[in-house]
């Protein structure tokens, strides 16, 4: 005996048959078995077809959303005569889950531009949740407003519901279903419908973030669906609900009720205000440089919110922590965050002007000089931190800070461990033998540098006889072909997707041999113009650039413009610019060494030029251009006949 729901699903397929002769008997069953899965949808499904014979036709224009769910889905098996429900105002064949006023059905864009108005609080043109006291209010406003709130069936508490059917549940403790996104294809918590479809959370959070849209090509906030792709609301004919309440911006990040920018002034605010909500006298130098001089408003708020600098910089507004460099390092504790707070504080004139990698320095050799177990060994290693490691000659390129007082701390470890090491076998440095102290040489490059120098300050102060040689300077080895070389030029002049100060710091080493140290070093004053042509001053002449480079060299002097008044390359601490190590650690990313490109620039340069014209050129010493003229086997007598092929 046929059973009721098997009969009722029997008559079901008959309908759709009739309609769609083309497809398979089965083809049918499969399709309404998907559509209508139980026994109840079917009968809803039958009542329709029952009820409105022309529905699949297109002839109703009210069609139920289990009705449409078929249409689709025979379409899609290949049924010819099946008419696909459309939206009552754009005509979209969308899911329509929304009945017009018009007796036909909306999809959810249209449904949100009808209910669109302007809300009583706020006053945003935004689709309306609720309506208190016959005033229409938009969902941010209703969500707040007390008058919406009422008791949480889980946490007890008065809130704003999110589930008022059965078991009333506030936004705190609901937890949304996890479910198949219609964007991303991918299973997530439920965040939102968009065009009757679902959006997981990720989605939905990436909507607020500017991307290019498909349609205009411009970077704008994309919230809505067309053709099944996320387009910005112009393109899509729908109303603005993003933009920000205060500039009216989509283009702008909008993870709070403003976007990126607009909040800058409250995030500053709330940084630097005391208890009292007022930011100090001491500290609002500090507050127009954070807001005049951070290009990235969305990455300041990302600093306030998670980074050890920003407690400091709480804990100064607050009071608690005195605006003294030493109680800043001691506080902040990580070294990073120390250079770059003390860079902020002097780029912004909060604090007077300091080098705030040798008050890292200073404050360190304080703590680690205690940790020395005898007085004397502590004596002579202050000594020589004060008259030894500062008189030590610097070289003539500018070299980075903090590679400098790096070598400071390794050369006092190495200083250190050579004291321990003599106590160990009854002598001081005073009476160490030679032979222990070569025994002691491990051949480590950082080991020789150090104890070289140590031993030639205690020569020089009489304090003992002891030597250790330094390290002979090798130029050979470290040049690539000719061809390489330019092959990596011809890479940076030829892909425009490169970022420019990478293009530029690149080219700059492989056509003139500079060091990566010097390069990063360059200030916006050593960059002219005579003629329409950029000029750039390495040595004592300026040097005409090249084509691209001085396209290039332009755009970065523009770009920099934003983030500093000094520097060409403008480094991540305020005031300072990009470090030599950051520098080669990028340009390694597309296979370039700077060394060898250096190495073999500064090999076929010499070649051809002079020594003098090279340090006149490049600013390098004459000892430095005779010795890679050398190296390259260049002959003086040969110099005349080049000058005059020029």
């Amino acid at each position: 005996m046929i059973s009721a729901s098997a009969r009722l699903f029997s008559e079901t397929v008959q309908f759709v048959q009739a309609a769609t002769p083309e497809l398979a008997h089965a083809t049918v069953r499969d399709v309404i078995s998907k559509v209508a899965p139980d026994a109840k949808t079917v009968r809803l499904l039958q009542l329709s077809l029952i009820q409105s014979p022309g529905i699949l036709q297109g002839e109703i224009s009210n069609v139920p959303r289990t009705v449409q769910a078929l249409c689709h889905a025979l379409v899609e098996a290949g049924a010819e005569n099946i008419s696909l429900p459309r939206c009552e105002t754009c005509g979209r064949s969308v899911s329509l889950p929304h009945k017009a006023p018009g007796g036909g059905r909306h999809c959810s864009r249209c449904e949100r531009n009808h209910r669109a108005t302007p809300c009583a609080k706020c006053g945003q043109v935004q689709p309306i949740q609720r309506r208190i006291d016959g005033k229409p209010l938009c969902r941010r406003c209703w969500r707040v407003d007390p008058r919406s709130f009422d008791t949480c069936h889980r946490c007890g508490e008065m809130a704003t519901l999110v589930v008022r059917r059965g078991e009333p549940v506030c936004l705190r403790c609901y937890t949304a279903p996890i479910k198949l996104c219609s964007i991303c294809d991918e299973p997530g918590r439920v965040a939102t419908h968009l065009d009757g479809g679902i959006m997981c959370a990720r989605c939905y959070y990436a909507m607020r973030r500017p991307r290019v849209c498909p349609q205009c090509l411009q970077k704008k906030l994309l919230t809505n669906l067309w053709d099944n792709h996320l387009v910005c609301a112009d393109c899509a004919g729908a109303p603005v609900t993003m933009a920000c309440p205060e500039c009216g911006s989509i283009t702008e990040s909008r993870k709070h009720r403003l976007c990126a920018r607009c909040r800058r002034p409250i995030v500053i605010q709330q940084l630097l205000s005391d208890d009292t909500g007022d930011i100090r006298p001491e500290l609002q130098s500090l507050a127009e440089y954070l807001l005049s001089h951070h290009p990235e408003p969305e990455s300041l708020t990302r600093w306030v919110i998670k980074s050890r600098g920003a407690e400091t910089l709480k804990g100064l507004a607050n009071g608690t922590l005195p605006l003294d460099p030493a109680a800043i390092i001691e506080h902040a504790g990580d070294p990073r965050t120390v250079s770059f707070l003390l860079a902020l504080l002097v780029a912004s004139g909060t604090i007077p002007e300091l080098n705030a990698e040798e008050a890292r320095f200073e404050y360190w050799k304080q703590i680690w000089l205690t940790t020395i177990e005898h007085p004397e060994d502590r004596t002579l290693l202050r000594r020589y931190s004060r008259w030894g490691l500062k008189s030590q000659s610097h070289q003539s390129v500018p070299s980075n800070p903090k590679a400098k007082y790096r070598r400071h701390r390794g050369a006092l470890r190495q200083v250190a461990a050579l004291l321990n090491a003599a106590r160990d076998i009854d002598h001081t440095v005073a009476t160490l033998p030679q032979r222990e102290l070569d025994q002691f040489l491990n051949g480590s490059p950082a080991q020789q540098d150090a104890l070289a120098h140590f031993t030639q300050w205690l020569r020089t102060t009489r304090l003992s006889r002891l030597v250790v040689a330094y390290r002979r300077n090798e130029l050979e080895g470290y040049g690539f072909s000719t061809d390489h070389r330019w092959k990596m030029a011809r890479l940076f002049i030829e892909r425009a997707e490169i970022p420019i100060m990478d293009r530029v710091g690149a080219l700059l080493i492989l056509l003139y041999g500079m060091q990566a140290t010097r390069v990063v070093a360059i200030e916006r004053s050593q960059v002219s113009e005579r003629n329409g042509k950029t000029m750039l001053t390495i040595g004592s002449e300026p040097i005409e650039l090249p084509a691209p480079l001085d396209e290039a060299v332009q755009s970065l002097l523009k770009l920099s413009h934003l983030r500093s008044p000094r520097w060409l390359f403008v480094g991540r601490h305020p005031g300072e610019h990009l470090t030599a190590r950051a520098l080669s650690r990028r340009l390694a990313t597309y296979g370039m060494s700077t060394g060898s490109a250096r190495a073999t620039a500064l090999m076929e340069l010499a070649q051809q030029m002079h020594p003098r014209v090279l340090s006149d050129l490049l600013g390098v010493s004459i000892a430095t251009a005779s010795a890679w003229w050398r190296l390259a086997g260049g002959d003086w007598a040969a110099y005349p006949p080049l000058r005059e092929q020029r």
